[in-house]
């Protein structure tokens, strides 16, 4: 018996991992993993690693697409015998952003998953917010982009910006630190 993962594929199934290495390729995400029937598929771009364990993830948005075949030779690399035999893979611990320590009086608006953050609202405009200014709730602070879909940051405090964690077009990564606001 072979040792090659690939002979269990046929040619429908070749062809769709490839569709799907042409649409991660154009896309602003680092990798994507399907899970099922005790299989995982991981196919991964510049140097991206395994996603978090759950059955269908997509990155965070990456730099600028690499070749297909780039592409194409992270996603050979990245398959994987049933899900339970890649305890190594997952053993592996993804970076986190320098988390910011509680403070009394401060309140840390967080990033509510992965996601861009921009900190103006196009090109060339001013930031939302920038240090020492005054903010309302409500008030918006940022936008985060999730597969094109623009959302929001909002302040849910009233106070004064008296740190920004983030620079604009910054990846972000759930719960990560984005602004922390002096209550008033």
């Amino acid at each position: 018996m072979s040792n090659n993962i690939l002979n269990i594929f046929d040619g429908s199934d070749v062809e769709g991992v490839c569709a799907l290495i042409d649409k991660l390729e154009n896309s602003s995400f680092d990798y994507l993993k399907l899970e099922g029937d005790g299989m995982s598929i991981v196919i991964g771009k510049n140097g991206a690693g395994e996603a978090p364990d759950i059955s269908f993830t997509a990155a965070a948005p990456a730099a600028p697409a690499t070749s297909a075949a780039t592409a194409a030779k992270a996603a050979a690399a990245s398959f994987a015998a049933p899900a339970d035999a890649s305890e190594e893979a997952a053993s592996h611990t993804h970076e986190t952003k320098a988390d910011v320590p509680e403070q009394d009086g401060i309140y840390i608006i967080r990033a509510p998953s992965f996601g861009l953050f921009y900190a103006q609202s196009e090109p060339g405009a001013p930031p939302y917010v920038t240090m020492g200014a005054p903010v309302a709730i409500d008030d918006t602070v940022g936008l985060m982009e999730i597969m094109k879909t623009f959302t929001a940051l909002t302040s849910p405090v009233a106070g004064e910006v008296v740190a920004i964690h983030v620079k604009n077009e910054e990846t972000l990564e759930p719960g990560q630190p984005l602004i922390s606001v002096k209550i008033s």
